[in-house]
């Protein structure tokens, strides 16, 4: 399995493409793009020279990096490239000179995120319909 990891969303289309088919098209999500995916790291992963998952990584706050727009393709589910994403962002994250992450997760993939060692912090909310919380993870 390879990946490829870009600074800026035009410099990786197949992001933007998984992020579209899961956020926009699966999941009816209307505000997916934003000015953040132009500075933010992208990284996508690709099985058999398939694109096949994406995240995307930028400084948040609190001297922390946030991860977000974690995305699998339906047909590569199951094959953990999840937690691969995860992981190569939290590399980055770290040889950035970070050691702490964050994210906005939806609340139906908490137990997803707690596995990789994610702590829910705060109350839930509502993004577009769709109740989050906020989860965070010291890097060592």
């Amino acid at each position: 399995m390879r990946y490829k990891l870009t600074k800026g969303i035009e410099n990786n289309p197949s992001a933007l493409d998984i992020r579209k088919r899961v956020f926009v098209d699966e999941q009816g999500f209307n505000d997916e793009f934003d000015d953040i995916d132009a500075i933010a790291y992208h990284v996508v992963l690709f099985v058999k020279n398939r694109y096949a998952a994406t995240g995307r990584l930028y400084s948040g706050e609190n001297g922390a990096m946030h991860i977000g727009r974690v995305a699998v393709l339906r047909e590569f589910r199951g094959m953990s490239l999840g937690s691969l994403v995860i992981a190569v962002l939290e590399k980055k994250a770290f040889d950035s000179g970070f050691n702490k992450v964050e994210l906005s997760a939806q609340v139906r993939v908490m137990e997803f995120y707690k596995k990789l060692g994610y702590i829910a912090v705060g109350e839930e909310y509502m993004d577009e319909d769709c109740p989050h919380i906020k989860m965070v993870k010291k890097l060592i």
